[in-house]
Formats: C-alpha cells, structure tokens, sequence
C-alpha cells in the first residue's frame, strides 16, 4: 500500500465503527469520525481550496467522514467529497461500502441525520436510498478503471475479503469480527412510527412577529460601527469560498461558504472558531436554506446595547439575537444555538407536563449561572459578574479577594441568591457552566451551588423564575411551558419572541432587580385560577415556536423588510 491512508468514502453506517476496530486491533493509527471534525476539516478545505487532513497525517484509516450534530448546524456528508480528496490526495485509497440500501435509509431515520434533513421525517427513507443510488454511480463513473479505489458489498463480503485485498501493503492479520455489521432497519421504522405532531402557527403569525422584529428600521440614522463586537460579521450575499464574510473592519473571517457534492451551499466556519461566530455562521445558512443570497450585517453576541440611547448609534440594520427596547436598527433574528425548532423550548417532540397544578410544589424555583451585572440605578449596569469571577480566582491577598467577593454580591443574580438561600418559599442555586466548574470548590461559592435539573424536575414546582442574566432570561420558554405559571422579570431585553408574550396573560411581571418578587409571588399563591389561565395561554404561544414553517415564514419576511431598504 502507498504511504496514504485509505479513506471510506461509503455513507456513514455501523461498518465504521466495524473498520476503525480491525485497523486498531492490528496497530494502525485511526481516524474515526472524531466528533464531526474531519468532515468539517475536508469541506472547509474544499471551500478554502486547500489541502484537507493535514491535522491527521499517521492515520492509515480515515473513516466517519460526516456530521450531523448539532441539527441546527448544516449536515456535513464528506464522504461525498471523493472528487476533491481524490484530486488533493493522490497517495490515498479509496474503500466505497455498499450497505443494503432499503435498511440503510431506515435506519438512518433512527439516527441525529433525521434532524438534520430539512425535510419531513417520513419522507427522508426513499430521499436518502435515492441519494445513495446516486452515490454509487457516481463513484463509478470518477474511479471507473482506477485501482486505488476497492468496493465491498457489505452484505456479501467479510472483513476477510479487506483484508486480502490490501495485503501485502497493510497487514490486517486480527479480524475482530467475521462479517461486517449491517444497519438495522426496525430502529428507524420505531423511530417514523414514533414521530410528534408538528405545530402549526397561526397564520398571521409569522407577519405579526417579523413586525416586531423589523421595528426600529432607520435607514437615515446616524452612526457607526462602534458598538458591534468582536464577532460582528458581514456576509456580501456571494458564495465566494474566501473573503465573502469578513469581520466589521473588513478583514476576511475564517469562514467559508461552499457547495458539496449532493447538497445545498453552506456556511462553515473553522474548526476551533468561538462559538459566538458559529453563531453567526447559523444565520448565514438560516438564510441559505431559503436559497437566498441576501448580504447582511450580523451580530450575535450577547447583551447588544448598540442602537439604544445607552449604546453606539448604528448606521445601517444589523441582525442581533437581543435588543434594549426601542433600539435603532438592531433586527431580532433567532439564536441558532438557542432558538433553533428541535432544541429545549422549541422542540415539538418534548413531552408536555404530566404533573397536575395540584400536584406541584407550592414554591418557586430557579436554578442557572452567575450571569448578569453589577445593580446600578441607572438603565445600563456596571461591571458584569464574570469580571468579578475572575477577580476572585486571581486575587493575590485576602483584601483583592474580599473586594472581589463584595462585588460579586453587588451582581443582581448573586444578590438574589444571598437573599433567598434559606428561603423556605423559593428553591434557587447556582449551576456552573463547564468552564466555571472550578467554583464549584471555592468557600464563598459553594453554598450556593444545587445539582442540575432536568425539564421534569423544574416541572415539579407551580412557580418558575425568569432572572435577567447578561440580557433576557434564556429559560423564559421552558419556564412557561408547563402546567404551573412564570415569573418574569421585566428588565427591558428583548428577543424575536418577546411581542407574542405579555404580562399577566401569559406570565406574572416581576420588577427590575426582582424588588417586588415577594409581592409577586404572594399574588400568584393567592390567585391559582388567574395562574393556570396564564399558564394555559402560555402553552398554546410557546407551541407556535415549534412550526418548522412558521419559522422559515419570519425568516423570510425579515430578509424581505431589509431588502425594501436597499
């Protein structure tokens, strides 16, 4: 065998897993999936025109060549790519798998492809069995008489059969199994007996929340870029692989925009990006899924205060995800990582709550992270906690870390918890993030630290708390999906949703800085009939979220009230 590796260019089906085993238990370094990165690393390099695998140069068997996780991210099937690894690596070989194509398209509905298809999940078998069709034949066709590639039939062949064919290059003495695996299809066929109703939307939804969305628009307003972040981008509306999305001062992001083989354009960012531009790279393709080239200023990081008598003016229209209240030319467009149908909130196949408003706990729940500022009495708060979590983990003297306490206290999540943490009538603690977890060990913060919940968990309560973190409070949806009633606090943030929402009738409004929460919280003991109301209203408004279509609907019409500015 030459020194290349050889590349399994076959659709993704249990035979990886099944390949990565034999090469390994004969000594061979691998390369198996890893998570979605190699097919993120050949199709960026396709985009860029650059040499894909480099991060992988020992691997004698590269196989696992898609991604499909997280849905709200393109699918990524790089085992389509074999014309550009063919072409870029001239020493590789090349193994196309043949699995049984009726069972492997059902059960392939088993698996996170399904979320990702783009399309009704019934409908994805006979697609995705054609697409393969057409998989083989093109295979054909580019290696028809080229030795490097090897076919195998998955269900007439063995491992055995590898074996022999890449004997004497590579020695692959050890068969861990004797047959290949094949893909089950009762697990797909439970999985498409299994599916949830989809929402539908009313039909003026989609219009009524793109008006607010839209609101604000000034094409004569004066300004800048000065209050875009770090992560702004703009996409010029092409499909060139570099330089169509650059950053705010011009500059090319490491991003690309490429069309593989079999698929639509896509978006992709560089593996190891932050995960605010993957954010960005989101909206790009929530605009190419509608084959739509529109260009547009994007930027989705948190607390966007630009546009607004507290923040920088903005000259043209950008796409945020959060907005202060009557803010200039900041556009609300859903956060793909938080707002995308199928995640928590949005996802139309969670199962509602089971747990009657008799049945819960007579308390009021919170659980999050020590997110949000400094309380000022001024609109715009001062110093966010995390500055403050930082002071703490580097104070040098017991002086640097008690300021450094004190002004965590000041934060308006922190404070609240120090007020309620032997509260018989309010069940609130801190949950950290991953890369805040060493907190967890600190003295002053480890009393505050509760076990994470789960959907039903937070069910077992009639009341939920909304707390503003950075900008608007993330668990708003969950916490008024359920049988109980919300509590809110109206801290000025919005996001696209927040027109459809209103205070007491869909959730009880709790002052800034959550001043009346006792009050609140009094009242909603006092009221249960007006809170199940509430909570019934709730329910069916957090429902229209769900519509796939609906959600393509606003997309649309937002990208339509841009372009009427142009």
């Amino acid at each position: 065998m030459t020194a290349g590796p050889l590349i399994h260019i076959g659709p993704e089906s249990p035979a990886d897993d099944a390949l990565a085993a034999l090469f390994r238990a004969n000594g061979h370094a691998v390369a198996c999936h890893e998570g979605g990165r190699l097919a993120a690393d050949i199709l960026y390099a396709m985009g860029q025109g650059t040499r894909p695998l480099r991060d992988w140069p020992k691997a004698r068997l590269v196989a696992g060549l898609y991604r499909h996780k997280p849905h709200w991210r393109p699918p990524l099937e790089a085992w389509r790519c074999a014309a550009f690894l063919r072409e870029r690596l001239p020493e590789a070989r090349f193994l196309l798998t043949v699995p049984p194509p009726d069972a492997w398209a059902l059960w392939r509905a088993a698996t996170p492809a399904r979320a990702a298809g783009g399309h009704p999940a019934a409908a994805l078998p006979p697609r995705w069995q054609a697409d393969l069709e057409d998989h083989l034949a093109a295979m054909r066709a580019l290696f028809a008489g080229d030795p490097r590639l090897i076919t195998l039939d998955l269900s007439a062949t063995t491992p055995a059969d590898l074996a022999a064919r890449l004997a004497p290059d590579l020695a692959l003495p050890v068969l861990p199994r004797r047959r290949w695996p094949l893909p089950d299809p009762m697990a797909g066929l439970g999985a498409l007996a299994d599916l949830p109703d989809t929402p539908t939307a009313p039909e003026d939804w989609a219009a009524d929340v793109a008006r607010f969305c839209l609101a604000g628009l000034d094409p004569d307003a004066a300004g800048g870029p000065d209050g875009l972040s770090g992560f702004a981008c703009h996409w010029d509306g092409t499909l060139a692989g570099r330089g169509a999305v650059t950053d705010a001062k011009g500059a090319p992001r490491q991003m690309t925009l490429v069309t593989p083989p079999g698929g639509r354009a896509m978006a992709l960012t560089r593996e190891g990006r932050p995960f605010k531009l993957i954010r960005a790279e989101g909206v790009i393709n929530d605009i190419l899924a509608l084959d739509r080239r529109d260009p547009v200023w994007i930027d989705m990081e948190d607390s966007r205060w630009f546009g607004s008598p507290q923040g920088d003016a903005l000259v043209r229209p950008v796409l945020c995800h959060n907005r202060r209240a009557g803010a200039v030319n900041a556009v609300l467009w859903p956060l793909p990582d938080q707002h995308a149908v199928g995640l928590p909130g949005f996802d139309p196949a969670a199962p509602p709550d089971d747990i009657p408003w008799e049945e819960k706990h007579d308390r009021l729940v919170w659980r999050g992270m020590i997110s949000g500022s400094e309380m000022r009495d001024g609109v715009k708060p001062g110093a966010a906690s995390h500055v403050w979590l930082a002071r703490l983990a580097e104070a040098a003297t017991p002086a640097d870390r008690d300021a450094a306490w004190a002004g965590l206290c000041r934060t308006n999540r922190m404070a609240f918890l120090r007020a309620h943490q032997d509260d018989p009538d309010i069940d609130a603690g801190i949950v950290l993030a991953h890369a805040f977890r060493h907190f967890a060990d600190d003295p002053l913060i480890a009393p505050y630290c509760r076990p994470r919940m789960g959907p039903r968990d937070f069910r077992a309560y009639r009341y939920q708390l909304c707390m503003t973190g950075y900008d608007h409070g993330s668990n708003f949806i969950s916490g008024l999906d359920h049988n109980g009633v919300l509590l809110a606090e109206e801290d000025g943030w919005q996001v696209f949703y927040s027109g459809r929402f209103r205070p007491w009738v869909h959730y009880i409004p709790v002052a800034r800085h959550l001043t009346d929460l006792r009050d609140k919280l009094a009242w909603a003991r006092a009221h249960p009939a007006e809170c199940q109301a509430m909570s019934r209203a709730a329910r069916r408004e957090a429902a229209n979220l769900r519509d796939p279509a609906a959600r393509r609907a606003l997309h649309r019409l937002i990208l339509d009230g841009l372009a009427a500015l142009r």
